[in-house]
Parts: structure tokens; sequence; C-alpha cells
């Protein structure tokens, strides 16, 4: 959503970008409370090791097959 800021720098797109970044927000918040009602366990132990929107640097394992 970033980049759709920088790409379209105008004044519709800066006063969109703290409304749509407040809402993509929420809707992650609802889809991770539906997908942990889904999954359970394993969604938790899966959010507990996964950063929800800025990416951990220098922490990069390598995926295991069988997921």
């Amino acid at each position: 959503m970033l980049g759709f800021l920088v790409q379209w720098p105008t004044l519709v797109t800066l006063g969109m970008f703290p409304i749509l970044t407040y809402m993509y927000a929420r809707l992650a918040k609802i889809e991770e409370r539906e997908t942990e009602e889904r999954f359970g366990e394993k969604y938790r132990e899966y959010a507990a090791r996964t950063p929800a929107f800025v990416p951990r640097v220098g922490s990069m394992e390598t995926p295991h097959a069988g997921g």
C-alpha cells in the first residue's frame, strides 16, 4: 500500500492512505481470528513465529517440506 502512495503521490492518495491502512489492519485482525478458529493450535504456533506486517530482517529460516 505504501507503494501506491509512492507511485501516485497526489492529495487524494495522501488523504486515503491512513484510511486504507486502518481498514487493511482491521481486516487482517478479523481474518486472524477466523483463521485461529479454523486451525486452532497449529495457527497459534505459526503466528508465534511469523510477524504480522513487517518481516523480521536477518531471521530467515529455510522452509521445510510437509508444511
